[in-house]
């Protein structure tokens, strides 16, 4: 089996729900936690724009699934857990949150590394890292 890495980001706005739907598929909590800014020079302080998850070796199943919610497709869900039941995002909530403008999966093949496949999404979509407060 294939192994793929994979950049996901999302936007400020829909990160709280498109972390509920990845919780719903038994994924999480809190996935989409890596802060990105539209800032041209970010600092500790720059508010996030965008959230970023990656996984370097998603299989080629996962990441179909994930590609499809571009095409209005909800994620199978885990054995018992049904959308809209017992704390689980609702179908419809689901939906709005990671179509459209809300969510962009990018996978690759190949030799890859991911951090350079992670800089060159970011590059690509004018995103920058908001630096981690120093410890």
């Amino acid at each position: 089996m294939s192994h793929l890495p994979v950049i996901m980001i999302c936007t400020a706005a829909a990160q709280t729900n498109i972390n509920r739907v990845w919780e719903a598929m038994g994924r999480g909590p809190g996935t989409f936690s890596r802060k990105l800014t539209t800032a041209p020079a970010p600092t500790t302080e720059s508010p996030a724009t965008h959230y970023l998850s990656s996984d370097a070796s998603t299989d080629q199943a996962t990441v179909a699934v994930w590609q499809g919610f571009a095409g209005g497709d909800l994620p199978p869900l885990p054995e018992g857990v049904v959308w809209g039941e017992n704390g689980v995002i609702s179908a419809a909530d689901a939906m709005a949150a990671i179509t459209g403008a809300n969510l962009q999966i990018y996978s690759a093949s190949g030799d890859v590394e991911p951090i350079d496949h992670a800089n060159g999404v970011l590059l690509g979509r004018g995103l920058k890292w908001v630096p981690e407060p120093e410890v």
